[in-house]
């Protein structure tokens, strides 16, 4: 078969009996990974925005929650990649200069006083 005989054979191909299935084709390439991530993140809830709080008050609910040991959400003035609110959600432990230390899921986090929007208790 020459070069433009096989040219021609496959112009008719793809002409008439190659149907594109287009993004199935690709689904296989999913590792199982990827797809209970993507299923996890499509199932988080998605932050809603706060109203702005003054410090005071902030300062307020930071400290009952310290003196009860509740569970507290904090609403950073930040927005994550998916530009959602970025929250924090544990427990206060304490306090450096401007700083609130944070227990969240057992790791401690240092936040500055400055960066918090918004805290409600739990």
């Amino acid at each position: 078969m020459s070069k433009e005989e096989s040219e021609t054979c496959a112009a008719r191909f793809f002409k008439n009996d190659y149907h594109d299935r287009g993004m199935l084709k690709w689904q296989g390439f999913f590792l199982s990974d990827h797809t209970s991530a993507i299923k996890k993140e499509a199932a988080q809830d998605i932050p809603v925005l706060r109203p702005e709080m003054n410090q005071s008050e902030i300062g307020r609910i930071l400290n009952d929650s310290w003196e009860s040991c509740t569970k507290v959400s904090i609403q950073l003035n930040q927005v994550n990649g998916n530009a959602f609110p970025v929250e924090i959600n544990g427990y206060v432990k304490g306090y450096q200069e401007d700083k609130i230390c944070i227990s969240v899921k057992g790791n401690m986090r240092l936040i500055s006083i400055e960066s918090v929007k918004n805290v409600i208790k739990f």
